[in-house]
């Protein structure tokens, strides 16, 4: 913002500098007129004279800008007094200028003729025209900046620090309104994005603390049944017991306190997954070719750059139900695993209907999972015999299901002989 007062600064003091000079130039150029037009006037005047001519008979042009107005005649047998009143200006107006020259008969002085004459008034309103043109240009320019630095730079230095504050997760530090036609509705955008992540972040720590403690309270009771199977276990080892009864007995104690440690963890994995189920859906319509044009172009750079050949195939244009910003979200991990888990030879998107729902198929070609793999391909934390060596958690494909689910439609998945693919089911 100070770079840009200092601009504003310069280009005020630039222009001021550029009027003063044209202004000078103009008067200079005014004033060589001037004096042009009078010598030619007196030139000619003297001319007459010489040849004989009488004063009074003599034309003069008073009305022309820089012409002369009077002739004064003066002899050289005039009282010295008197000469030099006459040199002096004397009975002329103020605002006139004049110019005296010898008048010779032969080779003897006889007198002086005394031209007077205006300066060319033109010269002060082509000034005055000149300056007002001018500085109305530069309050324009000034004008401009300073419309730039309210509407577009001052509103930027506001949002500036916005993205920085939300990288150090300061989220409780709202925006100021503003009206600006080039920033308004980024800046509204903005401090929604903050409030939502502010809101996410209160939520997650409110699931967070209750999943710490129902963690540490099932961690807890887990210590009791893994002392008693550690108990039991020991009296087996050190045959303890000396009845096959006993053992038995002990044998199937060992099994419930097993059992018991499953339910617990199951609790714990529960618990893990439980902010994932309650992620909000926002049901609404939108049309598929709208939402294919926000999906692809995200995708083909990439894939390009990566030599996956993407396919996509024709289409017929459908009002779709469901959250389109979550149906991106399941495309992009669909595209993600289609990318870490096939071939990189080729990723096809076609469409299809059934039972009236739009079907969206992503496949990407590869060596698909085993058949007794994918009935759990959905499960949440679990991860597939082709994931040895690749990052994730397993947990995307669970939260697909959930989205789609949540908005009335479906996935599943299928494995060719040279391909996976996955089934998205959509709702008219």
């Amino acid at each position: 913002m100070r770079r840009f007062n200092v601009l504003i600064l310069w280009t005020v003091l630039i222009g001021l500098g550029l009027i003063a000079a044209c202004t000078a130039y103009t008067a200079y150029l005014g004033n060589a007129q001037t004096d042009r037009r009078y010598r030619t006037e007196i030139n000619r005047i003297l001319k007459q004279v010489s040849e004989g001519v009488h004063l009074n008979d003599i034309v003069l042009h008073p009305g022309k800008p820089g012409a002369v107005r009077t002739l004064d005649w003066i002899g050289t047998k005039a009282e010295p007094l008197r000469i030099g009143q006459f040199f002096d200006g004397a009975g002329l107006k103020d605002r006139e200028e004049f110019t005296v020259k010898p008048v010779y008969v032969g080779q003897v002085l006889s007198g002086y003729l005394r031209f007077s004459y205006l300066p060319v008034k033109d010269t002060a309103k082509v000034i005055i025209f000149e300056s007002l043109i001018l500085l109305l240009a530069l309050g324009g320019i000034v004008g401009l900046l300073l419309y730039v630095k309210l509407q577009i730079i001052k509103p930027f230095h506001t949002i500036e620090a916005l993205p920085y504050e939300l990288s150090k997760g300061h989220l409780n530090r709202g925006m100021k309104e503003n009206q600006s036609r080039f920033f308004g509705k980024f800046i509204w955008g903005l401090d929604l994005l903050r409030e939502t992540l502010e809101s996410q972040k209160m939520t997650n720590l409110s699931l967070e603390k209750d999943r710490q403690t129902l963690v540490a309270s099932l961690s807890h009771e887990l210590k009791t049944p893994v002392a008693a199977i550690k108990l039991y276990s020991s009296a087996l080892v050190e045959e303890i017991y000396e009845s096959e009864d006993k053992r038995k007995a002990c044998a199937r104690l060992i099994g419930q306190k097993a059992e018991h440690i499953e339910t617990l963890i199951g609790e714990i994995i529960t618990a893990s997954v439980s902010s994932l189920q309650n992620i909000e859906v926002k049901q609404g319509e939108f049309y598929l070719g709208d939402w294919l044009k926000r999906l692809l172009p995200a995708h083909k750079e990439r894939l390009h750059l990566l030599k996956i050949n993407l396919e996509v195939g024709e289409f017929a244009e459908k009002l779709l139900l469901g959250d389109s910003d979550k149906l991106l979200e399941v495309m992009d991990n669909l595209i993600e695993n289609a990318i870490k888990y096939g071939d990189g030879g080729c990723i096809r998107i076609s469409f299809q209907e059934e039972d009236m729902r739009q079907l969206i198929v992503v496949e990407n070609s590869g060596i698909p999972l085993a058949a007794g793999e994918l009935p759990y391909i959905f499960t949440s934390f679990w991860r597939g015999s082709n994931t040895e060596g690749k990052k994730g958690n397993g947990l995307g494909l669970y939260i697909c299901k959930q989205l789609l689910q949540k908005m009335g439609g479906d996935i599943y998945a299928e494995a060719t002989l040279q391909s996976m693919r996955f089934v998205l089911v959509l709702r008219y």
